[in-house]
């Protein structure tokens, strides 16, 4: 008996349907049109395009007029046909849409869709992974829809046969008859989940996990409280997408403080949760506040009596950042969930949320447990509003409106720089004559690489240590010359416990990339320094002690149950071009004289290699290869750390009641113009802090592609410019001097020590500043801050002669 198509109503197809299914022919998922009989007027590829239609009434192309759609030329004697390889592999199909918006005396009189399965498509498309032909005369095309009459300007919606309900597709023919114009082609259905395994090995979580939320395998939106700006089924788009539209975004609620906005989501599969991944992409200031995700098992969908669980509990949000969240570790080991509830404090926008984990049939959930065995930890991507309740992380942005929130950002330097304010905090409360004399200090550690993570691995946790009374920062140094590409480090954290020892709910495990650098708040327990992936060097800050195995400094505990970390392959196999610094960057500036004519009448100044004893009159240098003088270093009992203790030390004298406060920021330095290799540079702008030392730490340069902030053009030298002070406290030109500083090594001015601003060397440098201020750096300054003195037309300070690369 022939098949009479349904056509639905859009409103309720709209209101009460379309949610229960996946846009299986979305170029936003991967469908594509491959092949396409005729498409003179307009592209057959605007067909499967996400947006609605829009209206380009008026404009003309070289074909004639212009529409977004497709539409194929006039008096074809038949029909027309695109084909569309679907975005999953296998799926139903269920309801379809053919739109002809705007499309008026020109559109499809009528319409016919067929389908394809996925052997049919395999046998197309050879698996040495050539690219098939797709044709109406290939065999196999079953009608799942048969020829319906079509309306100018309108979506038409109809619900498909039980041909086409109940069978496994991989593409579809949409045939257009004659021909004419279609806008938008739609077709929903129900991706084929993949099989569910009835248990998990031993070791799953060493396994790769797969997002459960994926529509590629059905995860599919099933209502949300407020969709006022966005839908969102965008949620479940891969990529990061292109602009604030594509994601889910509310209204905003400032009339009802405390109020929450919510989305709840069907897992495709069923399965055990390893980790959350919450991506804010493009809502820079309209990003949630914070947000939380709760699960639940639900067998037959009906969750109006739905008992819901914390998986993560309400965590900040960040602009523009992709945040990874672990489950709480009161979850039981093997829980099996089928739903999810994200919820966001108060409002916002939201751009991706993707459920990782391992699937599993309910049945199988392993057996709930009073208290865990163990604990396996994953290690995720490290950002700063998952490590907030732990310390802070220290790196740049790409766009000043990425910094964390509270974080005030200004531009620095004549315009050449982007400074992020104390990003990181600088505390120590030792005893009365306790901590190390000096107070803070900056220090330097070289580190060699511990582990081998190319494949992923795990590793038991054998101690974590906390220093009570100091906190403790480690910022990687930039790369030598012609050095291998860095690693990155592992950074494990819990909180105190009520038993004064660390809290297991709390551990949490991170991956820090040599563009990162850490601050551990007092009192934090950590893992000792970890260096994996390549051998890396850092900068340290914090009060030492003068015996360093002493409590007082460090205390280390074993936990009290067996924790393991399962460390992800990094950098990743498939973008390893992305992941780290060149390796293989310019040597050093040539530092000879020959470029620029030297003499004593053209007071022409040429910099020097910067080391610890030729710029011991202008402050300290931070470095893994100190003055021989240095005598406080130590190492670890393998020798694969080496750790040198206060190269320079941190000094403020700014009264006790200014309000100043120390920390660590960031300058992002770009290129100052004018300053060209090879050429003379005029000196017009010289700088003190006459109450505070301010070290800069040039930072790697790395990034864990597609996980974290892209990494910055390798290369850079720092061009250091300092001169004393003259009898009326002005800089005195004869003391100018100049150096070059590679980016592995740091510097620090002592207080009044008179200096140019930052100058960076051929490309971008993320410094790491270390300085006590008073001003906020939002809406005032200090004049105690820093004292700045400028030359104009044709007199300058001095004039520098800036080296080429060897």
């Amino acid at each position: 008996m022939a098949y009479t198509p349904k056509q639905i109503a859009l409103e309720e197809f709209d209101a009460k349907i379309k949610s229960g299914y996946v846009e299986v022919s979305t170029s936003a998922l991967g469908a594509e049109v491959v092949a396409c009989s005729d498409d003179f007027f307009v592209s057959r590829h605007n067909l499967i395009k996400p947006g609605p239609s829009i209206s380009m009434k008026g404009q003309f192309g070289p074909n004639g007029a212009l529409y977004d759609g497709w539409e194929s030329r006039r008096h074809n004697p038949t029909f027309d046909w695109v084909i569309i390889r679907l975005a999953t592999p296998s799926t139903t199909i269920e309801y379809v849409d053919i739109d002809t918006s705007h499309f008026s005396g020109n559109e499809a009189p009528q319409s016919q869709i067929f389908a394809l399965t996925p052997e049919d498509v395999a046998r197309i498309l050879p698996s040495s992974g050539g690219k098939g032909k797709f044709s109406p005369s290939h065999p196999g095309w079953t009608e799942i829809l048969p020829v319906v009459d079509l309306g100018p300007n309108s979506r038409h919606i109809f619900q498909v046969g039980g041909l086409g309900q109940k069978g496994h597709w991989g593409a579809l023919m949409v045939r257009m008859i004659p021909d004419g114009g279609m806008a938008r082609f739609r077709a929903y259905g129900s991706p084929i989940p993949p099989a569910l395994p009835s248990s998990l090995s031993p070791n799953y979580k060493s396994q790769e996990p797969i997002d459960l939320l994926s529509p590629l395998i059905g995860g599919r939106i099933i209502s949300c409280s407020d969709a006022n700006f966005s839908p969102p089924q965008n949620l479940l788009l891969p990529g990061r997408g292109f602009d604030m539209s594509d994601g889910w975004e509310t209204r905003r609620s400032q009339h009802a403080r405390g109020k929450k906005e919510w989305v709840i989501a069907k897992l495709g599969v069923s399965g055990v949760i390893g980790y959350v991944e919450v991506d804010t992409a493009f809502h820079p200031g309209n990003y949630p506040v914070a947000c939380a995700i709760e699960a639940t098992l639900s067998s037959d969908g009906d969750l109006a009596s739905a008992e819901w669980t914390t998986v993560v509990a309400k965590k900040p949000l960040g602009p523009h950042r992709q945040h990874y969240f672990d489950v709480e570790k009161t979850i039981p080991e093997g829980q099996v969930w089928s739903h999810i509830r994200y919820t966001i404090y108060p409002d916002g926008g939201s751009k991706r949320v993707r459920v990782f984990g391992y699937p599993l049939a309910p049945s199988s959930a392993l057996p709930a447990t009073a208290a865990p065995q163990s604990l396996t930890l994953p290690v995720l991507p490290l950002t700063y509003e998952a490590f907030k309740p732990y310390g802070q992380v220290i790196q740049g942005y790409s766009f000043s409106s990425s910094a964390p929130k509270g974080i005030p950002t200004t531009t620095a330097n004549q315009g050449t720089a982007s400074k992020f304010h104390r990003l990181g905090k600088i505390e120590a409360d030792y005893p009365a004559g306790q901590g190390k004399p000096g107070g803070v200090a900056i220090g330097a550690v070289k580190a060699a690489n511990r582990l081998d993570v190319a494949s992923g691995v795990k590793i038991q946790v054998e101690l974590l240590e906390r220093h009570r009374f100091t906190t403790q920062a480690f910022i990687p140094l930039g790369r030598g010359p012609n050095t291998p590409a860095p690693g990155g480090f592992i950074v494990v954290v819990a909180l105190n416990g009520a038993d004064d020892n660390p809290d297991l709910k709390t551990v949490r495990a991170f991956l820090a990339t040599a563009a990162q650098g850490v601050s551990f708040d007092r009192g934090i327990w950590h893992h000792s320094l970890l260096t994996v992936g390549g051998d890396l060097e850092y900068a340290v800050v914090e009060q030492g002690h003068l015996d360093p195995s002493s409590w007082l400094y460090v205390e280390k505990v074993t936990p009290s149950i067996p924790t393991y970390l399962q460390i992800p392959p990094f950098p990743p196999k498939s973008s390893s071009e992305h992941t780290t610094e060149n390796a293989h960057l310019p040597i050093v500036s040539h530092l000879g004289q020959s470029q620029i004519t030297s003499n004593a009448s053209s007071g022409i100044t040429h910099p020097e290699l910067i080391t610890p004893d030729n710029f011991a009159p202008f402050g300290h240098i931070i470095s893994t290869s100190p003055s021989s003088s240095h005598k406080d270093s130590e190492s670890s009992p393998d020798g694969k750390t080496t750790k040198h203790n206060v190269l320079a030390p941190i000094v403020s004298s700014y009264p006790a009641d200014s309000g100043a406060v120390t920390g660590i920021s960031v300058y992002r330095a770009t290129k100052k113009v004018g300053l060209e290799r090879g050429r003379e540079f005029e000196v017009r702008y010289m700088e003190r802090h006459e109450y505070t030392s301010q070290a800069f730490i040039p930072m790697g340069k790395a990034e864990w592609h597609g996980k974290s902030e892209e990494a910055l053009a390798p290369g850079g030298e720092f061009l250091v410019i300092v001169a004393k002070a003259g009898a009326d406290g002005k800089p005195d030109p004869s003391t100018l001097k100049s150096f070059i500083m590679p980016p592995n090594t740091g510097l620090s001015y002592a207080p009044g020590v008179w200096h140019h601003p930052v100058l960076i060397l051929d490309s971008t440098i993320d410094l790491a500043c270390v300085e006590t201020q008073i001003s906020t750096g939002v809406h005032d300054t200090d004049e105690r801050d820093c004292e700045l003195i400028s030359w104009e037309g044709k007199e300058v300070f001095g004039k520098i002669a800036v080296p080429v690369l060897a």
